[in-house]
């Protein structure tokens, strides 16, 4: 690990001391660092704090944030739909009772705790989450220790964690760890589907998509797109079933977009795509799978300010 000093107001800082994981951290006396010390660090870099130490998180590769995202965009549809909130990734920080920061790789938030738990914290008061999100992704990479991982697990599970997926994207397994029983996980293969009781009332999907190179339209929206339908139908319009998939594809495409693309999507498209109709969206849909970078996708689109 390089040696490098950082110096914002606080105590001399010098990475090649820093512990290797949290168990490690743990093992030492308590260390000189905190939010109050060490905030431009947990800011900018990838780093967490535990029991007063900085600590390296691991580093992912692209097929394990793949995975992360697909579960990203599984999920925050579906928790925008019911108005439970949404899911953030990572570099979300999460200040823990014991004066521990930590970075989940993803997190399923309520709007409640958005709303009462995120707090300014640090000498620039800063706004973090105190305590942690209701459901935490985190992907296990080739290093990770059982001992570490279940360290972090009592952590999350004593600062309102209700549910921890533990991803393991090389054997394609998702371990389901609950707050009410964290020593009897559930083990889940690609041949299962998960839920996200009680979260998300409805919500599952099938493992294998969680894993999948590229995750289909019906996996990313799911029961949402039924719900939209189902509101047209009930409104007793002719039109309603084509709306409701004109708002599913609105909605899903972006995703899509993201996870074949790797690469940031300009902050128009939400409105090019609402000029779009049916149709056109359709084409679009299917242009992901043969549209050869983003830019070549893009251009099919309406120009910004046409009229559907």
């Amino acid at each position: 690990m390089p040696t490098s000093t950082v110096r914002a107001r606080r105590p001399q800082i010098t990475t090649c001391l820093w512990p290797r994981d949290l168990l490690e951290a743990y093992a030492r006396a308590q260390g000189p660092y905190s939010i109050e010390n060490a905030e431009t660090l947990l800011e900018e870099e990838p780093v967490e704090l535990y029991n007063g130490w900085l600590v390296w998180q691991e580093i992912t590769d692209v097929h394990e944030r793949r995975s992360v995202a697909n579960i990203q965009d599984m999920l925050s549809i579906s928790a925008r739909k019911v108005s439970f909130g949404q899911v953030l990734p990572d570099q979300l920080e999460c200040l823990l009772h014991n004066g521990d920061v930590v970075k989940p790789d993803a997190s399923l938030v309520s709007w409640h705790r958005l709303q009462t738990a995120v707090l300014p914290s640090g000498p620039h008061q800063r706004p973090v989450l105190n305590g942690g999100p209701e459901l935490v992704v985190e992907v296990r990479s080739p290093s990770n220790r059982r001992a570490r991982e279940r360290a972090k697990r009592a952590l999350y599970f004593a600062n309102q964690v209700q549910i921890v997926w533990d991803v393991d994207e090389r054997r394609q397994i998702v371990w389901v760890y609950r707050v009410e029983s964290p020593a009897q996980p559930t083990r889940l293969t690609v041949q299962d589907a998960i839920d996200c009781e009680p979260l998300l009332p409805g919500w599952r999907r099938r493992v294998a998509e969680i894993f999948a190179e590229r995750a289909s339209a019906e996996a990313m929206v799911g029961e949402v797109a039924h719900a939209w339908i189902a509101e047209g139908r009930a409104e007793g319009r002719a039109e309603g079933i084509a709306e409701g998939i004109v708002q599913t594809l609105c909605q899903v495409l972006p995703a899509l977009a993201r996870s074949r693309y790797g690469a940031a999507l300009p902050a128009e498209l939400p409105g090019r795509l609402a000029a779009c109709d049916l149709a056109q969206l359709q084409a679009l849909q299917h242009a992901i799978e043969t549209s050869p970078s983003l830019e070549a996708w893009l251009a099919l689109l309406p120009h910004e300010g046409a009229v559907k």
